[in-house]
């Protein structure tokens, strides 16, 4: 006797019922090789295991898919752990997947390994679209747990080292689900809401592979190449690398090192500034001094020649007058007495001549000796220099809001031009 039919349907259902029913189809482990991978709309993802002689559709629900910490794709080697399901309306069965991790031994490597050729073939670790560090940063934030070690480290190293840095903590999960898309989202905070801060540090202390894993994750990775701001990743230890260190415009082996790279040292820009100032001092005064002496010795020159005119022209008269007197004695030898007493006037006025010359020569070297720059400026004057350091010797030259600096005696200033009068 034949069985009484049933529709389409209800065989279909029925068909559902045993495979929910049954111990083994409901709680399955298969291994296989991805193929055919395809992401709905919807977010879900559609993909079929295969080996070497068979297939098996799969279905991953979105909500997996976004909890993966690696990237899928065509080849792939997974571990696909769910039940099998009936879709009654199409009557075919496939695998519904509640986990999915690679198969076999080194998963995390090979997610790694998978990732990071991805991101290198979309340009994420190119040099040439790096951010440079800023030299003199004014603000640094530090994205990583509130309650870590490293988060006191580098808020240490950066105060020791710096005096003008503000710091702003963001606080994120930095291991387990939600860590790499709560990392994420603070990079992009900052940038959206603190756009003037000039370096991120994004990064945590040491740990497992899978304690870092968040670091290895494509969220992480977007969040950082599209970040306007440096970022500076500092994961784990030395020997540890991550994703994020490629990505990101600098890498340092330790949280601390990362605070030292933001951070310069304060104290050493001050001394070395402190270092130049003062060989400026010096060879600003080494030069007037020169200054100084190429112009005495060029009023002395003059000042000597002048002299030795006036006393060859006195040395000249002074022979023709002693000639002329002997020629006097010679003929008159009644009138010595006369002669000795002209020959003693002489004597007296060429003394006075000398002492006179003396004198002059005297005020001379005094006024060169107050031309000198140096002394100038002991008196209260300055020597007005403009932002290039060079001398400025009238003001129609200057222009209101210019800054200039003067040289006084000890030391130097700089101001700003309010006002030009000429």
């Amino acid at each position: 006797m034949a069985r009484k039919p049933v529709r389409v349907s209800q065989l279909n259902a029925y068909i559902a019922r045993l495979l929910a029913s049954d111990g083994v189809l409901s709680d399955l482990a298969v291994t296989g090789e991805v193929s055919n991978f395809k992401r709905h709309g919807s977010g879900h993802v559609y993909f079929s295991l295969v080996d070497e002689a068979s297939r098996i559709d799969c279905f991953l629900p979105s909500s997996v898919f976004e909890r993966l910490g690696f990237a899928v794709s065509d080849g792939a080697e997974v571990l696909a752990e769910g039940y099998i399901n009936v879709y009654e309306k199409g009557g075919r069965y496939s695998l519904t997947i509640r986990r999915l991790s690679m198969s076999g031994q080194g998963d995390l490597a090979q997610a790694f390994e998978m990732l990071k050729k991805k991101l290198s073939e979309k340009g994420y670790f190119d040099e040439g679209k790096k951010k440079p560090l800023p030299a003199f940063p004014l603000s640094i934030a530090i994205v990583t747990s509130g309650t870590g070690a490293a988060v006191n480290d580098m808020v240490k190293i950066i105060t020791s080292r710096n005096s003008v840095a503000d710091i702003l903590i963001f606080p994120t999960l930095v291991q387990g689900e939600g860590a790499a898309d709560m990392i994420a989202s603070r990079i992009r905070q900052v940038n959206a809401d603190f756009a003037g801060t000039d370096v991120i540090i994004t990064g945590r202390g040491g740990g497992s592979s899978e304690d870092l894993w968040a670091f290895n994750e494509e969220a992480v990775a977007d969040a950082i190449f599209f970040s306007k701001i440096p970022v500076i990743s500092a994961v784990g230890h030395e020997t540890d690398f991550t994703i994020a260190d490629f990505v990101a415009d600098r890498r340092a082996e330790t949280p601390t090192a990362a605070a030292a790279l933001a951070a310069p040292d304060t104290l050493e820009l001050s001394e070395d500034i402190e270092a130049v100032f003062a060989q400026m001092k010096s060879s600003m005064t080494a030069l007037l001094s020169r200054a100084g002496m190429r112009l005495r010795a060029s009023n002395m020159e003059a000042l000597i020649g002048r002299l030795k005119s006036g006393i060859s022209e006195r040395g000249t008269h002074a022979a023709s007058l002693l000639a002329s007197m002997q020629r006097t004695v010679r003929a008159k030898t009644e009138r010595r007495a006369e002669l000795d007493a002209l020959r003693g006037g002489m004597r007296h006025a060429v003394s006075a001549g000398a002492e006179r010359a003396g004198y002059r020569l005297q005020a001379q070297a005094e006024k060169i000796d107050a031309l000198d720059p140096l002394k100038v400026l002991s008196r209260g004057y300055a020597i007005v220099e403009d932002a290039d350091g060079r001398a400025v010797s009238r003001a129609s030259v200057l222009k209101e809001g210019q800054t200039i600096g003067a040289r006084l005696s000890d030391g130097r200033i700089v101001a700003v031009v309010e006002d030009v009068v000429v």
